[in-house]
């Protein structure tokens, strides 16, 4: 075994792409201007406008292809290398070289992953470019937003026009829903120039029934820089989708921010389904909260809120989600889920999915000028 030979071969430089993971995770947790003003704004901004150049040109989801092909490549990789090891030893340098090439691709997978996400969880909120002030809300405070979320979004509901008795179903193909999406992100970033970039249409995935398996409706990817969603899902929730997952492409990776940004770009949008979508999409979510806090104000909000189509449309979601209810899946996908978010230090994990509520509260406050 020719270890000197090994040792100078010049892919080992490939190495350095674990210290540089870690530093940059480093700096960046610990630094946040450096997350803000060198990642988020500097690395990330040149890298993401490139990437998602590159992707967008491809119309099916790239990411999906990928991840097939990383589970079957990765794991084959491992067992020759354990074969050869174990078949032939004197093979062993042949072996060593296959263990560092699976060490060099993971270091770099990491390192790509860092500047694609990775330091973005630690830049600026999202609240600091709104103007918005998060505080401690009343009750009462959260009970009047529900009741307002509630009236923009039987308003909403009305403009499309559906028929009395009948579920909302999409007049809109995916790829020209993808296409609204991306229009009125770009009708957002006209406002908050932190979202200003360019936005290629998310990637409608092929296994999406597979996703809702895993309890998932849309995933980032920042190899690739796509958005990519579940098209299974009921027709609502797809447009606020789509919005959320584009919010990762400007670098804000906290789901309530990307919840809160995707609800602005929907109801701010030109589209009547998005629009619908946005607003559910908010009012589900305060609902939520404001169950957990307090179940009698809830039962008088559900009471006098919702007019029967959007009670429809909600009953309909929860039959399609019940499905996937406590499966071995949908509890593994929310675990991993919530570990991923952990890791990247999101302390609750997927509950901070509902946080988006503080940045609702925040808006209604400066609406109407609560003190």
């Amino acid at each position: 075994m020719d270890i000197k030979k090994f040792l100078k071969d010049k892919r080992n430089w490939l190495l350095i792409s674990w210290p540089l993971a870690f530093g940059l995770y480093f700096l960046a947790k610990n630094f946040e201007s450096f997350a803000e003003n060198v990642c988020a704004r500097g690395i990330f901004r040149v890298y993401g406008w490139i990437m998602s150049h590159i992707s967008g040109i491809i119309p099916f989801s790239l990411a999906e292809i990928l991840l097939i092909a990383v589970m079957i490549f990765i794991p084959l990789m491992i067992i020759l290398s354990i074969v050869r090891i174990i078949r032939r030893p004197e093979k062993g340098l042949r072996a060593l070289r296959s263990i560092r090439d699976i060490i060099m691709l993971l270091g770099v997978v990491f390192c790509w992953y860092m500047i694609g996400c990775g330091t973005n969880y630690y830049r600026n909120e999202f609240a600091d470019f709104s103007g918005l002030t998060i505080e401690k809300s009343t009750k009462e405070e959260l009970y009047e937003l529900c009741l307002e979320l509630g009236e923009k979004t039987n308003e909403a509901r009305a403009r499309l026009e559906i028929p009395e008795g009948e579920t909302f179903k999409s007049g809109l193909s995916n790829s020209e829903r993808a296409a609204a999406a991306a229009e009125a992100m770009d009708r957002l970033a006209e406002s908050y120039e932190v979202l200003e970039g360019y936005y290629p249409k998310p990637k409608s995935v092929l296994f999406s029934r597979v996703m809702s398996e895993f309890n998932i409706t849309g995933v980032y990817f920042p190899w690739t820089v796509e958005a990519n969603v579940n098209v299974d899902v009921p027709d609502y929730s797809r447009g606020s989708t789509l919005c959320h997952e584009l919010v990762h492409l400007r670098g804000f990776m906290r789901e309530d921010e990307a919840n809160y940004v995707g609800y602005l770009a929907c109801i701010n949008s030109e589209n009547d389904e998005l629009r619908y979508s946005g607003y559910m999409s908010a009012l589900i979510n305060a609902s939520n909260r404001l169950y957990d806090e307090d179940k009698e104000l809830h039962a008088l909000y559900w009471a006098q809120t919702y007019n029967e189509g959007v009670r429809l449309d909600m009953v309909e979601a929860n039959e399609y989600w019940d499905q996937f209810k406590d499966t071995v899946l949908s509890e593994a996908g929310e675990k991993i889920n919530n570990s991923y978010l952990k890791a990247n230090s999101i302390s609750d994990g997927t509950k901070s999915y509902g946080r988006m509520v503080d940045l609702l509260l925040a808006e209604y406050r400066k609406k109407h000028q609560v003190s």
